[in-house]
């Protein structure tokens, strides 16, 4: 056996089970941690959706969305039309300011925009918290 520790080593010691128990309940909590940080700083106060679009001639489309957002807050929407390759053929920035009441609102917005071609779709591109002035 001295022969075979020469040549490759005493064997590796296992860890003992209160060092195994300790480091699955570290690993848990820190999971536990992580999803809950990641469920409660992803939610930025507002949310958006889209709700329809009409497309009028080459030159117009109507798109109708749905902004969620803490009634305190101002933000900013993009609202984008789009051609049957995804280009962009129009384009139109809302700015949304405080509202009456408290916490979340939900306003229906019909944004009429003007395209440079003939557009198959129109919605929301992105929204974000205004930054303060």
């Amino acid at each position: 056996m001295s022969s075979l520790t020469n040549r490759y080593g005493s064997p590796k010691r296992r860890l003992t089970k209160r060092t195994r128990a300790t480091l699955i309940v570290v690993g848990l909590a820190a999971l536990v941690l992580g999803a809950l940080y990641l469920t409660f700083a992803s939610t930025s106060g507002m949310d958006y959706k889209d709700n329809s679009f009409e497309v009028h001639s080459a030159t117009s489309a109507t798109a109708t969305v749905d902004i969620s957002k803490d009634a305190s807050a101002t933000i900013v929407c993009d609202v984008r039309a789009l051609n049957e390759s995804y280009a962009i053929v129009g384009w139109k920035t809302l700015v949304l300011g405080p509202t009456e009441g408290r916490g979340m609102t939900t306003t229906r917005v019909v944004v009429d925009l003007r395209t440079e071609a003939l557009s198959t779709t129109a919605g929301i591109e992105s929204c974000r918290l205004a930054k303060d002035s």
